[in-house]
This record gives structure tokens, sequence and C-alpha cells, in this order.
């Protein structure tokens, strides 16, 4: 299992290099010029020439590239050229809100979305799983800004019960609009996916075979099913929870919650080249270090499933 976990980091480094390579190049293939950003509009070209010097901007290419795989190495992404501060800093400083939106999001999802899941595969062909698969169909095809904008609508304008946005004391009424706005279409899709791999699981032979011993239908479902019937599901979750850690810019940026999403948002505005790039590699990170962790949660699941290098109960 060490070694399994050793070549799976290992194998990071590459993934890593080329994220961190292309995000690198498409930085300074946009236009602009980030020192003239920074002196402003009135500004002679002096200062900005003292600005571009400051800022390693009138070093060759691939100069600025080394210096920036270096730092990446080392976990230095350099300093906000709005901020003036270190990016890691920025970045380490909105993550607690990030981390906090995207758990709340994924119980929200799994309690609502699974339940569902099981209720409808259990009542297959009948009202409720029609229902079921049509609720979750809405959810996921309901766009995640407009969903915000009529939750804030309904529940801080009219009603008066949560507050518009932002992140206050960081208490639960700043969280509730948010986490449910972006929960809606991982509910729809853990709802799909939960029915789609639980009616495929029902139907296989130790299952009927469970049944026909007389086990009761609650202990066949929790003990046998539901175990197997998630493999799916830890995929999706994993990938979810990946992309929520990284950043939701759209549910960030409508309730203005401090997150790393809304953060990269506001940089690409000032072209704060530096927040960027640090930014979308901490999200790179984050999806493939959730791939480790759907692995390894794999084996613990399901331990016939085979993986290079894993020797545990049930390896073959």
């Amino acid at each position: 299992m060490p070694s399994f976990i050793l070549r799976r980091l290992l194998a990071l480094v590459p993934v890593l290099w080329g994220i961190a390579t292309l995000v690198f190049a498409l930085m300074y293939l946009v236009p602009g010029d980030p020192a003239r950003l920074m002196a402003g509009q009135n500004a002679d070209e002096q200062t900005i020439e003292t600005i571009r010097v400051r800022m390693g901007l009138d070093r060759p290419l691939h100069v600025r590239y080394g210096k920036f795989l270096a730092g990446v190495a080392t976990g230095d992404f350099g300093y906000s050229y709005r901020q003036r501060r270190p990016v890691s800093e920025v970045i380490l400083e909105r993550f607690p809100a990030t981390l906090k939106l995207a758990l709340a999001t994924i119980l929200i999802a799994l309690l609502f979305g699974v339940s569902a899941g099981v209720l409808a595969a259990l009542w297959h062909g009948k009202a409720l799983d029609w229902g079921v698969m049509a609720l979750s169909l809405l959810g996921i095809s309901t766009p995640v800004f407009w969903l915000g904008l009529m939750l804030i609508v309904v529940f801080s304008v009219w009603l008066g019960w949560l507050p518009v946005g932002g992140y206050g004391d960081g208490s639960l009424r700043y969280l509730i609009l948010p986490a449910v706005s972006l929960s809606a279409i991982s509910t729809g899709y853990f709802a799909r996916i939960t029915r789609s791999s639980f009616l495929e699981v029902m139907r296989t032979d130790y299952i009927l075979a469970a049944r026909s011993r007389g086990i009761p239908g609650r202990r066949v479902v929790l003990l046998h099913a539901m175990r197997n019937a998630a493999i799916p599901l830890v995929t999706v979750v994993g990938t979810n929870l990946a992309g929520l850690l990284g950043g939701a810019v759209a549910t960030e940026t409508v309730f203005a919650w401090p997150g790393i999403g809304r953060a990269i948002y506001d940089a690409i505005l000032v072209r704060d080249l530096p927040v960027v790039e640090g930014g979308v590699i901490f999200l790179a990170f984050v999806f493939v270090a959730a791939n480790l962790v759907i692995d390894l949660l794999y084996a613990w699941i399901d331990p016939r499933i085979r993986l290079p290098g894993y020797s545990g109960a049930g390896g073959e």
C-alpha cells in the first residue's frame, strides 16, 4: 500500500508540471500589460517601466518560466500585484471559507441525493421514481447563478429570513443560501447515479440469494446493496468535492462569498497573474489529490478491486 501511494504521488509531478506550463503560457498570451494596470491610466512611461522591472516582466520569457516553476515546486507562487503580499497567503486565507462551503454543499447533496436515489430505485417504475428523476433533471439543468439569485429574492428580499450574501460572522445564516444553491446540481447527479447503481446491484445473484434466505429487506439494502452501489457514487462525490474546493466561481460571486473561486475571478479582472496562476495550480492539485483518495476508497469499499501495489485484504 505505501508503495502504491508513493507511485501515485510521483505520477502527480508530470501532471502538475504540464498544468503549470499551460497556465504560464496562457497567462502571457492574454492581452494587456500588468505593469500598466498597476500604474494606472495616467502614469508616465518611466513609472510603468520601473514597475515592470520590479515585477520581473523585463526578463526573458524562459527566465520567468524557470523562476515560476521553481516557485511552484516550493509552494511559492510569487506576490500579488494588487494586494502586495504572497499569493500562497491569499489562497490560504480564502481556503477556509471555500472548504466550509464545499463540505456543506456535499453534505446537503449526499443527504437528499442518495436518499432520493434509493427511494426511486426501491419504487422503480412508480410515481415516486418518476418524480425523483424529474426533480433531479431540474436540479441538474438549473443554472447555479440563476438559482442563487432566485433564492436571494425569495428568502432575503421578500421574506427577510436570511442575509443577501457575504460571510458575516461565519454563522450558519450566511452559509445556507450559497450551500443550497450550489448543491442543486450535485443533488441531481447523486440521485440519478445512486438510482442507477442501486438498481443494478439489487438485480445481482448475491442480493437475490440473500432475499431468498429470508434476510430482512432493510438489512439487505443497508449491509449488502448500499456498499456495492456506493462505488460509482464515490467517483462523483470525489470529483464534485474537488471542484468545490477549487472554488465555485459563480456561487461565490453571486453571494459575495470570500472563497478561492472569487479570488481567482477578481484577479482575472485586474490581470493579477500570480493569483490566477497560483489559484489554478492549487485547483489542479486538489483534483489529482482527490483522485488518489478515490482510488484508496475503492479498495476499502470493495477489496476485490485490484490496484497496482495494493495488497490489502481481499486482494489477489
